[in-house]
C-alpha cells in the first residue's frame, strides 16, 4: 500500500512529465477528437481506409480503390470540406465515378508501420469507449504523442536542460497548433514527434555516454522510414550531424584523405561514439527509404504520376524555384499546416505563425555566434541547414514521382520539431534568460490553445 510519504516523492519527481507530456495533450487533443466528427480534408479519408484494410485485405497498392466500408463511413460522417459531395449514406452502392478523385486509394504509396500498429490498439480502445472506430484510430495519434514528449523529457533530463525550460519545451510542443491537429486525425504525420524525439534519445545516450549504439541506430532508422519517408528527416539530419562532429574533433576531412587515416578515426573513441552510430542512422533510414520507394512503385497498377485523384494539382508549368520557396515552411513547423477543421480568428493565427519561426531559427542559429562550442551550438546550424535540404529533397521527389505540385508544407518537418526544441532549450543558458523563455513559451501556449478551442463545431 502506498504512504503519502511515497505518494508525494512520486509528485514531486513525475509532476512535470505527467502534466506537461500526459495531462495538457491529453485534455487539448481530445477535446478536438470530441468536437469535430467530420473527417479532415486533409486525406484523412485515404488513412482511415489504410488501417481499415491492413490485415484483411494487405497493404493497398497505387491502383486499389477504398473499401465500400470506409466510403460509407466518409459519407455518413462527412468531410470538412466546402463543396464535397458524395453519395448518400444510406445509399446501397457506391460507385467509384460520384467520389471526388474517383474514390483511389491515393495513400498506397506510404509505409504501412504506423497502420499496422493504430489498427489493433484502435480496436482494442474502441471496445473499451464505444464512441466509434474513427474516434478510435484518433486517440491512437494522440497516444504517439505522449509517447514522444515522454522521450523528449527524458532527452533533456540526460542532457542536463533545466527543469523551466524543459516544461517551457514541452509545453511549446505539446499545444502548438500544427502538432495537435495532426495528433487529433488519422495520419501517420502523427508518428513525426515520437520518431524525432526517439533519435534525440538516442543521440543523447551516445553522446553523454560515450558509446556506440548502432544496433539502436539500425532498428529506429528502419522503424522511422518505415512509418513515414518524412520520419527519415531526423534519422539522416542528425545521422549526418554526429558524423561531421566526429570528423571535426578528429581533425576535419583531413581524417578520411587515406585508408590509414579512415580507419584511425573509424576505431577512435569519436568515431566509435559518435561516426559509428551516425552511419547507421543515416544509412538504415536512407537504405529501407529506397527500398519502399521502388517496392511501390514496382507493385503499382497504374502509374503514380497519373493517378487521377492527383489532377487538380498537376502543374505543367511547374517551377524548381517554386520547391526552394516551398522548402523554407520547413522552419515553421508548429504553424505551417494547421488546417483547423474551421478557421475561428486567423489573425492570432499569423501571429503565432511568425513568432514560431523566427524563434526556431534564431534559436538553433546562435550556436553560429557562440565561442564555447557545446553540443547544441554545433549541432543548431548544421540541423537548420539540413532541415532546408531535407524541404528540397521531399518537394523534388514528390514533384518527380506524381507529376504535381508538391505543395511542401511545415507538417512534413514534424518529426524535427523535438530536435529544433531541444537545441533552443539547451541553448538557453542563463536564468533570466529561461525565465523570460518560460513566460513568452506560456503566452505563445495560451494564445495556441485559445484559438484551438475556439474553432467552431462541424
Amino acid at each position: 500500500m502506498l504512504s503519502a510519504g511515497k505518494l508525494t516523492s512520486f509528485f514531486k519527481k513525475w509532476w512535470l512529465p505527467l502534466l506537461f507530456c500526459v495531462v495538457l495533450p491529453t485534455a487539448v487533443v481530445g477535446n478536438v477528437i470530441q468536437r469535430h466528427s467530420q473527417f479532415s480534408p486533409i486525406d484523412e479519408g485515404a488513412h482511415f481506409d489504410y488501417v481499415e484494410r491492413l490485415y484483411s485485405h494487405g497493404i493497398p497498392v497505387f491502383g486499389d480503390h477504398m473499401l465500400t466500408s470506409s466510403l460509407r463511413e466518409i459519407a455518413c460522417r462527412g468531410t470538412a470540406l466546402d463543396g464535397i459531395v458524395t453519395p448518400a449514406c444510406d445509399a446501397k452502392e457506391f460507385p467509384y465515378d460520384q467520389w471526388p478523385g474517383g474514390a483511389w486509394q491515393y495513400e498506397a504509396q506510404q509505409p504501412p508501420l504506423y497502420y499496422a500498429v493504430t489498427a489493433p490498439i484502435a480496436k482494442a480502445i474502441d471496445k473499451v469507449i464505444t464512441r466509434g472506430i474513427l474516434g478510435s484510430m484518433r486517440i491512437v495519434g494522440l497516444l504517439w504523442l505522449i509517447a514522444g514528449l515522454l522521450l523528449m523529457w527524458k532527452t533533456a533530463v540526460l542532457l542536463g536542460i533545466s527543469r523551466l525550460t524543459t516544461a517551457a519545451g514541452l509545453l511549446l510542443v505539446g499545444l502548438a497548433p500544427t502538432v495537435v491537429y495532426y495528433s487529433a486525425i488519422v495520419t501517420n504525420d502523427a508518428t513525426g514527434i515520437f520518431f524525432g524525439a526517439l533519435v534525440c534519445y538516442l543521440a543523447a545516450l551516445a553522446h553523454v555516454n560515450q558509446r556506440s549504439y548502432v544496433k539502436y541506430a539500425i532498428a529506429i532508422g528502419l522503424a522511422a522510414a518505415l512509418s513515414k519517408i518524412s520520419c527519415v528527416l531526423p534519422t539522416s539530419i542528425i545521422g549526418g550531424a554526429l558524423i561531421l562532429v566526429s570528423l571535426q574533433q578528429s581533425g576535419g576531412f583531413a581524417a578520411v584523405r587515406s585508408v590509414t587515416s579512415l580507419r584511425n578515426w573509424w576505431n577512435s573513441t569519436s568515431g566509435k561514439t559518435y561516426a559509428r552510430t551516425g552511419t547507421a542512422l543515416l544509412v538504415s533510414s536512407v537504405v529501407v527509404t529506397l527500398a519502399w520507394v521502388v517496392y511501390f512503385k514496382a507493385t503499382a497498377t497504374i502509374p503514380p504520376a497519373s493517378l487521377p485523384t492527383f489532377d487538380v494539382m498537376r502543374a505543367p508549368n511547374f517551377q524548381f524555384t517554386t520547391i526552394l520557396n516551398q522548402a523554407m515552411t520547413f522552419f515553421a513547423p508548429f504553424t505551417d499546416s494547421y488546417q483547423p477543421f474551421q478557421f475561428w480568428n486567423k489573425s492570432v493565427f499569423d501571429i503565432l505563425h511568425q513568432i514560431s519561426r523566427y524563434t526556431l531559427v534564431a534559436g538553433c542559429a546562435a550556436g553560429a555566434f557562440v565561442a564555447s562550442r557545446k553540443w547544441w551550438s554545433a549541432i543548431g546550424p548544421l540541423v537548420l541547414v539540413g532541415l532546408y535540404a531535407g524541404g528540397i529533397a521531399i518537394g523534388i521527389g514528390i514533384w518527380r514521382t506524381y507529376n504535381i505540385n508538391p505543395s511542401v508544407s511545415g507538417r512534413y518537418a514534424l518529426p524535427m520539431v523535438p530536435v529544433l526544441v531541444l537545441i533552443l532549450c539547451a541553448g538557453i543558458q542563463r536564468a533570466t534568460a529561461q525565465k523570460v523563455f518560460a513566460l513568452g513559451t506560456l503566452a505563445f501556449s495560451a494564445m495556441s490553445l485559445w484559438m484551438i478551442i475556439q474553432t467552431p463545431l462541424v
